[in-house]
């Protein structure tokens, strides 16, 4: 007995084959989605889970939908003041020394020769290769008593200012860390800019002050956004550089968690703490970028 099959059967078969071969060549480019999904999206779900858990000593979290630990920390004046606040002063001002300090390094780097600037970018990428304890250490040899900036102060005779362990210290570490991250995006922005751009302002009569906030510097724009969004996310989130550099006396929100987390062992109020430290961070970079959108949408318009 032979079996045949018909045509639409041939057919159906036939775009079953072509189906299965086209998502066999598409699977790789899931790969990366599926990372993300699996390395970020599935701790983020645990976390917030665990953030509506009810806590008792010596047992595990139970998810009970709670909101309580996210009530204590919104409305207690002491997290505000010790955790929030300083998180968000430290952050900001940190990534507008870094944007200033950033920028005016990009600027100079930008506008060398080409052969000339490889080294000074690969300066600045060396930096980073260097591990941040390392750094913080190098910074508390420099900054601690007895450390260099105590002994010039000592010998021109001023009064001796105490870095370490305090907030300043701890902003000075922020912006040594961020500053690689600023200067980067924006030297390839930078020197990108058509320099006939800048000749042509300079023959209707602007000088390069004129120049600079004319044409550089809107044209600098997705790099400067780009350099401080990064420093920003990365300053909210230290660790490190407020534990080393703060000795426990300024506690930014990622310090806080750990020390909830580790010490307390109240995991659900730590993980409060880490989504509301999240939740802050994607609040502060939209209103960024809306001024930042507003404010040239506005100015263009006028132009």
């Amino acid at each position: 007995m032979s079996l045949t099959l018909s045509s639409p059967q041939i057919e159906d078969r036939g775009g079953f084959r072509e189906r299965c071969v086209s998502w066999a060549t598409r699977a790789p480019l899931f790969v990366p989605f599926l990372f993300v999904i699996l390395f970020f999206f599935v701790p983020m779900a645990w976390l917030v889970a665990t953030s509506m858990s009810t806590h008792e000593v010596g047992s595990p979290p139970v998810f009970t939908g709670t909101l309580e630990h996210y009530a204590r920390f919104w409305t207690d004046p002491f997290y505000l003041e010790t955790a929030l606040w300083t998180t968000v002063k430290l952050s900001v001002v940190s990534t507008v020394l870094a944007l200033v300090i950033g920028y005016v390094l990009a600027y100079y780097i930008a506008e060398l020769p080409p052969d000339r600037r490889g080294f000074l970018t690969s300066m600045v990428v060396v930096s980073l290769s260097v591990n941040i304890v390392i750094r913080i250490f190098g910074l508390n040899v420099l900054l601690m008593s007895g450390g260099l900036v105590d002994s010039v102060l000592t010998l021109l005779g001023m009064p001796k200012v105490r870095i370490m362990y305090t907030e300043l210290g701890v902003l000075i570490g922020l912006v040594q860390i961020a500053v690689p991250y600023v200067v980067l995006p924006l030297i390839g922005v930078i020197a990108a800019i058509d320099p006939a751009l800048k000749e042509a302002a300079a023959s209707v009569g602007a000088n390069k002050f004129r120049t600079f906030w004319a044409v550089t510097f809107p044209l600098s724009l997705p790099g400067v956004v780009a350099g401080t969004l990064i420093a920003f996310t990365l300053n909210a989130a230290a660790f490190a550089i407020p534990a080393l550099m703060g000795g426990g006396r300024v506690r930014m929100m990622g310090m806080m968690a750990y020390e909830q987390a580790t010490v307390q062992g109240n995991f659900p109020f730590a993980a409060a703490v880490g989504i509301s430290l999240t939740v802050l961070s994607i609040v502060i970079t939209a209103i960024y970028l809306f001024a930042i959108n507003r404010t040239f949408r506005t100015a263009r318009k006028a132009t």
